[in-house]
């Protein structure tokens, strides 16, 4: 029997949906791995995501995966040919190219699973933040921040603190999400405090992204 296995684009990536996938699906049901996995000398990222979809595209066949889904960034054009549309573009074309049934546009805000055409098993596609807007995992992670008032307050003042920066070395326009998660992940009482444990604890809270863990539950059912 092949394994479950959901693409992702790298370590940080790869730690926080082990436990997302973990307190959603199971523990241990489901493969979370980053490109790295598949071709040590590509490394990671949405590009090398993309680069080694024919690899497992290939095991889908062979019957060494018998459930797949892929999460990747939509990140923002004209960045790397980010945003949504560009990215959900360039996934689902390698994946029409071997049979799989692309509909006419994306199922907006719930996530894609496309079925094949010659009863290979199904692929879901989930683009971050949302399956809509450009943006990344951090603007999903942003929305599951805890509502306690020491978070919330904790996170005003990083907004705060990311307006008033007297020099600005990041682009605001591509960057300025990681700055704030990342500020805010510093902030906490483990300072650098791990996305995956920050979900343990609650101060991420899952039930902010139902759509998403709906989307995780269909293509591991």
């Amino acid at each position: 029997m092949g394994t479950w296995k959901l693409l992702v684009e790298g370590k940080d990536d790869q730690d926080f949906f082990n436990t997302y996938c973990g307190l959603t699906i199971g523990k241990n049901k489901v493969e979370v791995f980053p490109p790295k996995t598949l071709d040590a000398s590509s490394g990671d990222g949405w590009a090398n995501l993309i680069k080694n979809m024919p690899l497992l595209l290939g095991q889908l066949k062979n019957g060494d995966i018998e459930k797949l889904g892929i999460v990747l960034d939509a990140d923002y054009p004209p960045d790397n040919s980010g945003g949504f549309i560009s990215r959900y573009a360039l996934i689902t074309k390698q994946l029409e190219l071997v049979g799989y049934i692309i509909p006419k546009k994306p199922i907006y805000g719930e996530g894609d699973i496309f079925s094949h055409s010659n009863g290979l098993p199904s692929i879901g596609l989930w683009i971050m933040p949302n399956h809509r807007e450009n943006g990344m995992l951090e603007d999903f992670i942003g929305k599951m921040i805890s509502s306690d008032a020491d978070q919330q307050s904790l996170l005003k003042y990083v907004d705060h603190s990311i307006d008033k920066l007297p020099v600005t070395l990041f682009d605001k326009t591509l960057r300025v999400t990681k700055a704030r998660i990342f500020t805010w992940r510093a902030w906490q009482n483990r300072p650098g405090l791990p996305l995956n444990k920050a979900l343990n604890d609650g101060i991420l809270d899952r039930n902010a992204t139902s759509s998403f863990s709906a989307w995780l539950t269909n293509v591991f059912k």
